[in-house]
């Protein structure tokens, strides 16, 4: 028996007992009662619980025992058990008033209000102290029932119990509580609890009466009180811990909550508790954490998004926060903490659109709103959201209070063209000489704005505050230079020099200084001497390539910066100068080689972008420049670079649909004149001219007399039928610029007018000038066709020699040189357009005729089954194919195909009739 502990000791002597007694007889049900007595008195109730259990299983009706086990169950809290057996023991006549009182106890735990309220309180045998106990708790149960008609009544009859028990006077109070007078009720309960410091009742009605006056931290300190008498009311504990939640006693609610978590880890409810505490505490990542397993759990409660949204912010998961604050912000009043929370999160995220939007909901701020409304700008500026940015910066004009606040918001209105950023930025200066950044913006403002004495006034003032800074000496330098004051410009650079002897930055500045005094040799020496010691410096390698380009030399500077790159091919500055170098001299695929060897495209530059594009664009790479663009454009959607160059794709490419809805979207989030004009264009060039007029009727009243604005006019001219009027403009369109679209225009302006010999004339000129315009010379060889075939003939050659792969052209000569009778160059050009359109009926067709010429009219027929099919309506070309027939004798089938087709257009009927006619056909 060594190692058996007395629990197991006990047990398996009482079934060695049950063994012996087994031996000698069956057990009565009162000797189980007694030996369920016995084991009580030795407080094992376990024990006592089987024991009685045997006893109900020899005798299902024995009250008494379903009467003890009842009571067992009660004190050992198995409400819903003990309600069962006690239930049965009345049903099997035990005394109703030994039952009842513990009977209300197990339905009060369990919720049984409509059974308490059926009991019988007045049940001869009971004490007064138990009716009024029972009267109580069926007066509760009224009310909670909503009988509180019967509630009353019932607080009437209790009245009459003739006892001084502290639930006679619980069940007065609650007819205040009835009367929702509040106040007095729990001055009476606050009395009875003195007169009964523990009792349950007196602290729970109390407690909730607090919370009914407004007054959850009172209630909180009661419930507090409860628990400590109570412990095993987990329910209760519950309450109180949510209730010190809430009131914001945190840190007391904190053991109250771990010792719930104990029984039950997964709670949701317990979890959102514990999320708050959590965060209390700073624990950021635990509290996200909880908050989790709450969500998990099914919980939804705002309350809970914030603090996870809180949580997540403060260990920088920007994704977390932004998800649960987002979720919330709808609900959220105006001007809540936790919109900047939000929008800041967004900001990090680069959701700088969506932080507008949140910012714009805050109105009641204060200066350490500042740093964040100024970020906001610039990511919406920089994103291309310029309206939005413009809300924000007003907004940042009240609030911003420190040097570094107003040199923000400074550089924010001037990058508008604000230029009461100027004011603001002097300011910062003025409140912060020493501030960097300040002094130099405002720097670049005076000079941008050509305020050269306040320029000299900030650089002296700069100098003095900041003896040992090379830069008022360069601004210094600069002005005199805007001034061509150029020897005090060169003494100012000199002492920037003196100050700042590593950087290359002063010394460019002489080479500059001596570019615009157009000494060109002493700039060539400089930038000799600097380069040995700067041999990467890429302001100075540009500068070096610019000056030798305007002396023809170019390729000295491009060697330089190819030498600079060879050095080091991992610097992106130096690869992306050599790129915009090989643009700049037309060698666009030398630079779309450098530039698509970079593989990691994460935050390269925009002249990355700008120049790899204007590679593609330039090499009439359309394929790989719309990959490009549309790459660009979701990285940075509102960058207008991107867009205008995917605008020019969508225009070579006649999606003009497409371009006016990317240029309407632009425009939604800024004002752009540009855009508005490009808008305008897509709009007339895909023909909806009611909204075209809206956009050009809202444009700047200043640009209405450019060329591009004339050629809209033009435009709408025509499409009302007046010619005589679009005429003018569209002379003043083509003039300013001669491409195919205003050709085109002043070509359909001058037909609409019968003046078909300016359109000829103007054709030919607009070739002789630009012999590579493809458009134009197709136009002409069209209307060549008519009147002088060996011109068309000449224009569609010099245009196949531009594109080889013109299928028009190829179709086109084809059919001439059949006219002129060469049927072998016909032939040639015949099967090259069905080569690039192998099923287009109109080459089909073209290369049938010529064999039928060369009378192989088993071959125009196998070219005529490709093209004749249901789809193909052209009545030309179908009786084309009934004439190949008729010729190849085959009678039958062009009869067939004959009734097959009724021909409607009038030539076409004609023809049907002689080709009866003269094939004998009925």
């Amino acid at each position: 028996m060594k190692g058996l502990n007395s629990t197991l000791l006990k047990y398996a002597l009482t079934v060695v007992a049950i063994g012996v007694l087994s031996g000698c007889g069956k057990q009565t049900s009162d000797q189980y009662i007694q030996e369920a007595k016995q084991y009580v008195a030795e407080n094992d109730p376990a024990a006592a619980i089987v024991a009685l259990k045997n006893a109900v299983q020899l005798e299902p009706k024995l009250a008494q025992a379903r009467f003890e086990l009842g009571l067992l169950y009660i004190q050992q809290k198995q409400f819903e058990s003990a309600e069962k057996e006690l239930n049965r023991a009345l049903e099997y006549g035990f005394e109703p008033s030994k039952v009842l009182p513990l009977l209300t106890q197990a339905y009060q735990q369990t919720g049984a209000y409509s059974a308490i309220s059926k009991l019988e309180h007045g049940q001869q045998g009971l004490t007064s102290v138990e009716r009024a106990e029972i009267g109580y708790f069926k007066v509760v149960a009224l009310a909670r029932l909503n009988k509180i008609d019967a509630a009353r009544v019932l607080i009437e009859e209790l009245r009459e119990i003739e006892t001084s028990s502290v639930f006679k006077g619980l069940t007065a109070a609650y007819m205040l509580v009835l009367d929702e007078n509040y106040e007095t009720a729990a001055t009476a309960v606050s009395e009875l609890r003195e007169q009964a410091p523990q009792n349950a009742e007196v602290l729970k009605l109390l407690a909730q009466l607090k919370l009914s006056l407004g007054k959850p931290a009172e209630a909180a300190d009661i419930f507090k009180d409860y628990v400590q008498f109570y412990p095993e009311d987990k329910q209760t504990t519950f309450v109180l811990a949510k209730l010190l939640v809430d009131v914001g006693d945190l840190k007391a609610a904190d053991p109250y909550i771990d010792e719930l978590l104990l029984l039950n880890d997964q709670n949701p409810l317990l979890n959102q508790l514990k999320s708050a505490t959590y965060a209390y505490k700073g624990d950021y990542a635990n509290a996200l954490k909880r908050a989790e397993f709450a969500f998990n759990g099914g919980i939804e409660a705002p309350s809970l998004r914030l603090v996870a949204g809180y949580a997540a912010y403060q260990i920088q998961d920007y994704s977390s926060a932004n998800r649960h604050l987002t979720y919330i912000a709808g609900i959220l009043p105006d001007n809540h903490p936790g919109l900047k929370l939000l929008a800041a999160s967004q900001l990090q995220l680069g959701l700088s659109s969506e932080a507008g939007d949140v910012l714009g909901r805050l109105d009641q701020l204060t200066d350490e709103d500042a740093p964040l409304f100024s970020k906001a700008s610039y990511e919406l500026l920089r994103d291309g959201f310029e309206k939005e940015a413009k809300v924000l910066i007003e907004k940042s004009t009240s609030i911003s209070r420190t040097a570094e606040d107003l040199t923000r918001l400074g550089l924010l209105q001037l990058s508008l063209n604000n230029l009461d950023g100027i004011v603001n930025l002097e300011e910062a200066v003025s409140k912060s000489p020493e501030l960097e950044s300040a002094q130099t913006t405002l720097a670049k403002a005076y000079l941008v704005t050509q305020q050269y004495d306040k320029a000299l006034e900030l650089a002296n003032n700069w100098k003095n505050s900041s003896p040992d800074d090379a830069k008022p000496y360069m601004l210094a330098g600069d002005v005199y230079t805007k001034q061509q004051k150029f020897t005090e410009a060169k003494i100012e650079f000199e002492k920037a020099i003196a100050q700042d002897s590593k950087s290359p930055s002063p010394r460019l500045a002489l080479v500059n200084l001596a570019v615009v005094q157009k000494d060109m040799q002493q700039a060539r020496l400089l930038l000799e001497q600097l380069l040995i010691e700067f041999p990467n410096n890429v302001p100075t390698l540009a500068t070096y390539y610019l000056i030798n380009k305007q002396a023809n030399k170019e390729l000295l500077g491009i060697v330089k910066i190819q030498s600079a790159f060879e050095r080091d091919p991992t610097n992106i500055a130096t690869r992306l100068l050599l790129a915009r170098v090989q643009v700049v001299e037309n060698n666009y695929q030398a630079a779309i080689d450098l530039l698509t060897e970079v593989k990691d495209q994460n935050d390269l530059p925009r002249a990355y972008w700008k120049t790899l594009g204007q590679g593609f664009i330039k090499s009439n790479q359309l394929r790989p420049a719309t990959l490009h663009y549309d790459a660009w454009l979701a990285k940075e959607p509102n960058d207008k670079d991107a867009i205008v160059g995917k605008l020019l794709l969508l225009d070579n490419l006649n999606k003009f649909e497409e371009a006016s809805k990317l240029t309407q979207g632009y425009l939604n989030n800024r004002d752009d004149v540009q855009m508005q004009l490009l808008n305008t264009h897509f709009l007339l060039m895909q023909g909806d001219y009611p909204t075209a007029q809206k956009a050009y009727d809202a444009l700047p009243k200043n640009v209405l007399g450019l060329p591009i604005a004339k050629g809209f006019l033009a435009r709408f001219q025509l499409n009302n039928k007046q010619p005589e009027l679009a005429l003018e403009n569209a002379l003043i369109a083509y003039n300013a610029t001669p491409n195919n679209r205003n050709l085109i225009l002043l070509v359909f302006t001058y037909d609409k007018l019968q003046q078909l010999d300016k359109s000829m004339e103007l054709l030919v000129q607009h070739i002789e000038k630009l012999p590579n315009d493809l458009g134009a010379r197709m136009l002409l060889a069209e209307r060549q066709i008519g009147e002088d075939l060996s011109g068309a003939i000449a224009s569609y050659e010099v245009a196949l020699q531009q594109n080889p792969n013109n299928y028009i052209a190829n179709n086109n000569l084809a059919y001439l040189y059949l006219q002129e009778g060469d049927i072998n160059k016909a032939r040639g050009y015949g099967e090259k357009a069905v080569e690039l359109k192998p099923d287009n009926a109109a080459a089909l067709d073209t290369l049938a005729q010529i064999y039928m010429a060369d009378k192989d009219y088993e071959g125009a027929l196998n070219l005529y089954d490709r093209a004749i099919t249901d789809a193909m309506q052209n009545e030309e070309i179908y009786l084309n194919y009934v004439e190949a027939l008729l010729l190849a004798e085959e009678t039958v089938l062009a009869k067939r195909k004959l009734s097959q087709r009724e021909m409607k257009q009038k030539t076409s009927i004609t023809r049907e009739a002689k080709l009866r006619a003269d094939f004998g056909i009925e």
